[in-house]
């Protein structure tokens, strides 16, 4: 199940910057696959040789007929076995990258100067009883007069560019301007900019007015959004949860983010912690206990991925909690003592697995 969902959601890396390799979607698990497949074919014509061998004489003729089961195994035919835990490999890399792009989504990949937030205007119900929130959109830094793209990114999917042709008002608020707004002259002999992709932003609301992001979400689900200018050459990303599956004790904070719907991956992001230290979490998931081991940065934070699922099991309930400084003993322990482990002990208990995906 793993596998499909995150080949379904990757958002590929590439070689240019930062904020175009988060917004480049593209299927990767699928060219991961399509690789796979077909390297056994490029390492066949590599070992063909480059001149004919000699005519080997004809093998000489039996009554008997050549049965299939006559011809020897292919040695490197996989198993059943090895062919799941190939996939099941792949699936594990497949969701890291993943988990990696979705660590970034903010101002780590934005561009120097910029930035971009939801400021929420109000919460209504839908009928089915589900929590639907608002959203404007605000950017702070970009030029005036940028078009501008909003950009998207929501569980279970690809980044997308839902409208384009939008803009900032004086007070830093996207809107949708009255009238189209002029094309950015390219510099002399730069190859011409493929046209953006997504609707503009006058087909999908009225002129004039601010945009507005509408969400329903469940406990720990992130919104990612992002404006970037219609060249992909800038921009700025944020994320927001609008019911954190958090818990602070005594100045620090864990929160567990959902990373696919179904929590069978998940993001473990913690603030407050000391600097640049290794730490251990500790995760009881189904009576099993793993150990899991990130290491702050110099502001105290830091962000881990688990996969909470088991095997042989479609469901439980984990627990993470912060089980103290990870102590390596050294040579230097004499100069430079480890520090204290923090007084702190926060806990977050979360559902994964098969319905345990529930809109607030």
């Amino acid at each position: 199940m793993l596998w499909g969902m995150v080949s379904r959601s990757l958002v590929a890396g590439c070689g240019r910057t930062a904020l175009v390799c988060l917004f480049a979607t593209v299927s990767w698990c699928a060219a991961q696959n399509t690789s796979t497949q077909q390297q056994p074919a490029a390492q066949s014509q590599q070992q063909q040789p480059s001149s004919p061998a000699p005519a080997a004489p004809p093998p000489a003729q039996t009554n008997q007929p050549l049965q299939l089961h006559d011809l020897p195994p292919d040695s490197h035919t996989l198993t059943p076995e090895q062919q799941a835990e190939a996939r099941r490999e792949q699936a594990i890399q497949a969701a890291l990258q993943l988990a990696r792009l979705q660590a970034r989504w903010g101002p780590e990949m934005s561009t120097p100067g910029l930035s971009t937030s939801l400021v929420e205007t109000g919460r209504t119900k839908t009928p089915d009883g589900a929590t639907q929130i608002s959203y404007h959109v605000t950017g702070n830094g970009y030029t005036p007069g940028d078009s501008l793209s909003l950009v998207r990114w929501p569980l279970n999917a690809e980044s997308d560019v839902v409208m384009r042709g939008i803009t900032l008002d004086p007070n830093g608020t996207a809107i949708c301007p009255e009238k189209p707004l002029a094309p950015v002259p390219t510099s002399p002999g730069a190859p011409p900019q493929p046209a953006p992709k997504g609707p503009e932003c006058r087909t999908v609301m009225a002129p004039g007015q601010p945009v507005v992001v509408t969400e329903t979400v469940a406990e720990g689900e992130p919104v990612r959004i992002a404006l970037i200018d219609n060249d992909r050459q800038k921009g700025a990303a944020t994320t927001l949860v609008p019911f954190p599956r958090a818990n602070e004790d005594k100045g620090c904070r864990l929160q567990v983010m959902l990373g696919l719907k179904d929590a069978s991956m998940v993001l473990v992001e913690g603030t407050g912690f000391p600097p640049k230290t290794p730490l251990k979490l500790e995760v009881t998931n189904n009576g099993h206990t793993r150990t899991l081991n990130p290491t702050a940065t110099d502001t105290g934070r830091f962000v881990v991925v688990d996969m909470p699922a088991q095997q042989g099991e479609d469901a439980g309930s984990a627990t993470v909690r912060f089980a103290g400084i990870t102590h390596v003993p050294s040579l230097e322990d004499s100069k430079n003592p480890a520090p204290a482990d923090p007084a702190c002990a926060p806990a977050v208990t979360f559902p994964w697995g098969k319905g345990s995906y529930r809109v607030q």
